[in-house]
């Protein structure tokens, strides 16, 4: 067994110390390995990506916010034109009408993509490079997808210098891509190009700051990953992110060239995640290392598959990790089960080991594994049930519709700091009955054992098992063959902090990066995967109970960076606090309501609505599909309503079949239609196709529909009365001389906030 001293609480404080400091260094190493690199200004080389001459781009693009169908989405568009024509480019505008027909967000629009292509020397597959050019109308849209736009554009100045690339490249700033992905869908349906395209980079934002991530692949991915692999300065992105996005409802433009079978990667920078579709959407606070970052990947990437044949990307898919001082490591699948049976051959080796030596016990390591496996959901449920109360004594942060909160870094530190001293205490309270190397050997059985089931359900995440838990079962492999008796201290801790190190380097960016994209509302998955972590530390974590109180001093910490959670709660100018309110007129009747989806009124909300109102349905605005609102009359405008035009009304046995025109008399930039009391057989816009599954809530929205409306084709159930409700929405409050919104507010995302809503129903029998 383990010499008594080695274990003692007469450990040299200098060694204990000098524990902490190496696993410190280990962590900064790998936080740090992800950390985006310094900007460069304007004056570098045209060859080089600059993100201060990319800067000059955003701030001219998110002037205002630019939604497609408006005004302003428009000059953007004119905008990016005139910049390729100044580079020498022929660009051209493909004006469509985009079709989405998702059962959960059909959308139609007309929509402008601005194209551009830079012929190659050689015939064969294009290169696509992507990013979208309209915002939402609640935030200017710098990062979203602003930056992205000016990253591609400053590539284009920069490959004007460099010798001619092999391969075409077109580029493509798609419009509606906030609107439904109606940009990439008109392009991959209707424009001749699409046929060409041999491989897509997309490129969006899901904040304002931190490293560019490659998040998503199309299936078959090992070529594309061994050329971002070879390509990129900094290639981060893991397979682990794959399994998860494919399994995801979550959308962007590279969605549709996916259903197309077209190869693609997809990119972004998701910290931030405040800022996403809000009036913080602003040049200043775009992270200018973030497109920095982004556009030497692109340039990088865009010489790399501009120069390799594309006709014949598909290969078997890649299990792939960032590593410090590494880059993208990466193997095919292929070697996932091989390297997971030798992994098993070597544990059975090295428990063989331990138990001979007399480290290990059979019994009191199996309840090891148990122990280890109640551990994780336990430690995971207490800090769940933690924020549940944190959001509960704050309720100001259920205004933040993106999960995150603006001081969320505490929370962070809190969780993790808790979760350390927690799992302290619980490794000490059973140290009379399991030994930490039996505790430890328990969590590498529980490792083991998410590495089978990883290695055939979820073959993307098999890495995260393998790579930390291979070297420690090595490490332990030579502790127990010394037997520890002429091993000294400082040696074993060595072999110990060696084994570990890979583990550590792995999960703590990993650990950071959990938190910042399932927020802190999934901190309960974040730290069960610190718990699985701290596992492997077991035998560091003893060393560090008993000379440095860890358990206590960790969760003092704890306690410090939840109250300063707490204390950092409010909101100011610069962290300002989102709030709804939009207006609404009902077309039928006249009246007008000031109307509000938020939870909980503030103090400039409340002016609209006297004498607390209550939330309720508002079934004259949205029919049953009503959900509960603040409401309260508001003035009356003369704002035409919209207008429903019947063109054809016959009934079959079964069917009745409609053809309607509706219209925007006030020609507002986006139009929904609704119809409730019956189901849908099948539906066409413009003629064509647009559902043809029987549909019980059939719903459309459109956007920068024509002054003459658009033609709908219905076919409802037969015998049934029912409903068309239209509505029309502008992207903006009525001017009634109401007290603006104060500084430290800002435009709720995600709803109807500052809009203008008319509706019309009509009644048919």
């Amino acid at each position: 067994m383990l010499k008594k001293q080695l274990l003692s609480e007469k450990t040299p404080l200098t060694v204990t110390t000098g524990v902490i400091i190496v696993i410190l260094a280990m962590i900064i190493t790998g936080l740090f390995h992800a950390t985006p690199p310094a900007p460069l200004s304007a004056s570098v080389s045209p060859s080089i990506f600059s993100s201060a001459r990319a800067m000059s781009t955003v701030r001219h693009i998110a002037q205002e916010p630019h939604p497609t169908g408006t005004s302003e989405n428009a000059k953007v568009r004119n905008y990016l034109v005139a910049e390729l024509k100044a580079l020498g480019l022929e660009p051209h505008v493909q004006t469509a009408l985009g079709i989405n027909k998702s059962a959960q967000d059909a959308s139609v629009g007309v929509v402008h993509n601005v194209l551009v292509r830079v012929p190659g020397l050689v015939s064969g597959k294009a290169l696509l490079l992507m990013a979208h050019y309209d915002s939402t109308h609640t935030g200017p849209g710098a990062a979203d997808d602003g930056a992205s736009v000016a990253a591609i554009l400053e590539t284009l100045r920069a490959l004007k210098t460099l010798p001619k690339l092999q391969n075409d490249l077109i580029c493509i700033f798609t419009d509606g891509e906030e609107a439904g992905l109606l940009g990439a869908e008109a392009f991959v349906a209707e424009h001749p190009w699409a046929k060409h395209i041999g491989l897509v980079l997309n490129f969006e934002y899901g904040g304002n700051r931190g490293p560019f991530v490659m998040f998503e692949t199309s299936p078959g991915n090992g070529k594309l990953i061994n050329g971002f692999a070879k390509a990129a300065p900094l290639p981060l992105g893991n397979s682990l992110m794959y399994e998860v996005y494919k399994r995801l409802p979550n959308d962007t433009d590279m969605t549709v060239f996916k259903r197309a079978g077209i190869p693609g990667m997809n990119f972004a920078a998701i910290e931030g995640h405040t800022s996403y579709h809000t009036q913080l959407d602003r040049p200043e606070l775009l992270q200018e290392g973030s497109l920095q970052h982004q556009g030497e990947t692109l340039l990088a990437l865009a010489q790399h598959f501009g120069n390799t044949p594309l006709d014949d990307l598909r290969s078997a898919d890649s299990v792939y990790f960032d590593a410090p001082g590494l880059g993208l490591v990466n193997y095919t699948v292929n070697w996932i089960l091989p390297l997971c049976g030798a992994l098993i051959l070597l544990f059975a080796i090295v428990l063989v080991m331990g138990l001979k030596s007399g480290e290990l016990r059979a019994t009191r390591t199996a309840l090891g594994v148990l122990v280890f496996l109640i551990m994780i959901p336990a430690l995971a449920g207490i800090c769940q049930l933690l924020w549940i109360g944190i959001r509960r004594l704050h309720p100001e942060y259920d205004t933040l519709l993106q999960g995150d909160t603006y001081n969320s870094h505490w929370y962070l530190l809190a969780f993790v700091m808790l979760v350390i001293g927690l799992f302290g205490f619980m490794q000490s309270g059973i140290q009379r009955w399991i030994r930490p190397m039996e505790l430890a050997f328990g969590a590498m059985a529980s490792w083991l054992l998410f590495l089978i089931a990883a290695s055939i359900g979820l073959p993307g995440a098999s890495f995260l098992f393998f790579w930390p838990l291979a070297p420690l079962l090595l490490t332990f492999g030579i502790v127990f063959w010394q037997r520890i008796q002429n091993t000294s201290f400082p040696m074993y801790l060595g072999l110990i902090l060696l084994g570990t190190a890979p583990g550590i380097l792995m999960y703590a960016p990993l650990i950071k990066a959990l938190f910042v994209g399932l927020t802190p509302q999934l901190v309960g998955v974040v730290m069960a995967v610190l718990v699985m972590l701290l596992g492997l530390l077991v035998p560091l974590i003893d060393v560090l109970i008993r000379r440095l109180l860890l358990p206590w001093l960790a969760l003092a910490l704890g306690i410090l960076f939840l109250l300063t959670g707490s204390f950092t709660s409010g909101f100011d100018s610069e962290h300002p606090r989102p709030n709804n309110l939009f207006y609404a007129v009902d077309g039928s009747t006249g009246s007008a309501l000031w109307l509000s989806q938020d939870k909980y009124l503030d103090e400039w909300t409340r002016t609209f609505f006297p004498g607390n109102p209550g939330r309720h349905p508002v079934p004259e605005i949205f029919g049953n599909r009503s959900g509960d609102f603040w409401a309260a009359a508001a003035p009356v405008f003369a704002l035409p309503a919209p207008a429903i035009k019947v063109l054809e009304d016959t009934t079959t046995a079964n069917s009745r079949k409609m053809n309607i025109q509706v219209q925007s008399l006030r020609h507002a930039p986006k139009l929904s239609l609704y119809v409730e009391g019956s189901g849908v057989i099948s539906s066409k816009v413009e003629g064509r196709l647009f559902s043809q599954a029987f549909r019980p809530e059939w719903r459309l929205k459109s956007f920068g529909i024509p002054e003459e409306g658009l033609n709908i084709e219905l076919n409802v159930q037969a015998g049934s009365p029912f409903k068309i409700r239209v509505m029309d929405l502008s992207y903006e409050l009525p001017q009634t001389g109401s007290q603006p919104r104060p500084s430290s507010m800002i435009v709720q995302p995600f709803g109807l906030s500052d809009t203008t809503v008319v509706v019309k129903t009509i009644a048919f029998q």
